[in-house]
């Protein structure tokens, strides 16, 4: 028995047994936020007892987001990897007390993301390109430099980093399409935090909230699928089938090493690729 027809025994005894499995989960499908379309809106208000007060200023947004779809050419569900939100311009603020004074801030370095990386959420069902995930952990990035001059209170300059807030939870809904070979999500992310402004000695001069909705719209490619022989975008006995009569035929589909030849390599790298599913 030669190479190639060991190896195409060896193919039919592997693939036999491995063809009843289909793409039950797809790959990650890597999303980039686009800064044209999407923008965070978000409110902070400063209470400090006697007096409080709420500003509101705009941003655009970018970063990227990973996500999975059971079925890319047709989803039913969604699971979400992860994802990093970055408010790209500088956020400025201004409060006024009235007759109790003033307090102005700008924030920095502002960003969302994940907050439980390597732990996806979902899968939740995708109906007619909708999706809702009611939790998903959020962190709330960036450095908010405060200066205020308040009665009975005082005046100085004070840091609060936004991620002192730790983890929340945030609900996360939207649409998800396919067109062809590109993926859109398009979703909103609100948020409702509280935490304390103290001055450098550790004295708590009141709280700071921010509130605030992400609207997101992030674009990706599907990732290839290799071991989609027949490229219906199901792996079962019809790509296995199809793999075995290349292979036998030495038809270049079936050299999955790319080297040429026709021999357990290419078994293996098949089986490998037919293992790891198909977005």
């Amino acid at each position: 028995m030669n190479t190639r027809t060991h190896a195409l025994a060896l193919t039919c005894a592997s693939l036999l047994s491995a063809c009843a499995v289909s793409n039950a989960i797809g790959a990650p499908i890597d999303l980039t936020i686009d800064p044209a379309l999407s923008t965070l809106n978000m409110s902070i208000e400063v209470d400090v007892g006697i007096a409080s007060d709420t500003d509101t200023d705009s941003s655009s947004l970018s970063g990227n987001f990973e996500i999975e779809l059971d079925d890319a050419g047709n989803p039913a569900s969604i699971t979400l990897n992860d994802f990093i939100v970055m408010i790209d311009q500088s956020m400025n603020y201004n409060w006024s007390f009235g007759f109790f004074g003033s307090a102005d801030a700008s924030l920095a370095n502002g960003a969302l993301s994940y907050g439980q990386p390597g732990l996806p959420t979902g899968p939740v069902p995708v109906a007619s390109e909708a999706f809702t995930f009611p939790s998903v952990p959020v962190m709330l990035g960036g450095l908010l430099n405060v200066n205020y001059n308040i009665l009975l209170v005082g005046s100085g300059s004070e840091t609060v980093n936004l991620g002192d807030q730790g983890v929340f939870d945030s609900e996360f809904s939207g649409t998800v399409s396919v067109d062809g070979e590109t993926v859109t999500l398009s979703a909103t992310l609100p948020f409702n935090t509280t935490q304390p402004l103290t001055d450098a000695d550790g004295n708590e001069l009141g709280t700071v909230t921010t509130i605030g909705t992400a609207t997101i719209v992030a674009t990706g490619t599907i990732p290839s699928c290799p071991a989609d022989m027949n490229g219906d975008g199901t792996l079962n006995f019809f790509d296995v089938s199809a793999f075995l009569n290349a292979f036998a035929a030495m038809d270049s589909a079936a050299d999955f090493t790319g080297d040429g030849e026709f021999n357990f390599f290419d078994v293996s790298a098949f089986l490998s690729a037919f293992s790891a599913g198909c977005p």
